[in-house]
């Protein structure tokens, strides 16, 4: 009998995976000038979802033989919604610090503009701008892509665990 891998091995794989598709697919929306559409964005958490079922499906049917508790699945869903999320924050990193520089000026103007078009009044605006300003440096950046993706992690992982647990026979009372 094989050693059976671990859910962090398994969730690992395939956040590797679902994290360079991510960035991929950032690095489409930014050539194509696509990046400051917010609903494009959410296109990410598709991918990641799409990754997150891979993941609890495989550590079920290839590592646990075809079951799996609500624990465990939840266990490697949130595993690789957390080192998803890691990755995700250094290819970030790295996207706006050195191959689209501009992007976070782009994006504040992006804000600014928003707020001007729903009417706020100017003192408003430059107050908004200001906080704005203060979390989009490079460790408020890592900070809330690390919180986001444990909190949206959390929950999609919750989710999938209901979707993909199926528990052995062996396991449950005799009724």
């Amino acid at each position: 009998m094989q050693p059976r891998k671990s859910a962090l091995s398994t969730a690992s794989k395939y956040a590797i995976i679902t994290a360079l598709a991510m960035f991929i697919f950032s690095i489409i929306l930014y050539l194509t000038n696509m990046y400051l559409n917010q609903s494009m964005g959410w296109l990410s958490y598709a991918i990641m979802l799409a990754g997150l079922v891979f993941a609890v499906k495989d550590r079920r049917d290839k590592d646990l033989e075809g079951y799996i508790s609500f624990g465990e699945a939840f266990k490697t869903g949130f595993l690789f919604c957390i080192v998803t999320g890691a990755i995700g924050t250094i290819f970030s990193l790295l996207m706006m610090n050195f191959i689209a520089p501009e992007m976070i000026s782009e994006i504040l103007k992006k804000a600014e503009s928003d707020m001007i078009n729903r009417g706020m009044p100017d003192d408003q605006v430059k107050m908004a701008m200001e906080y704005t300003r203060r979390f989009t440096t490079p460790i408020w950046i890592a900070i809330l892509g690390l919180v986001s993706s444990a909190v949206i992690g959390a929950i999609l992982s919750l989710i999938v665990a209901a979707v993909f647990k199926k528990e052995s026979n062996q396991l449950q009372q005799p009724q």
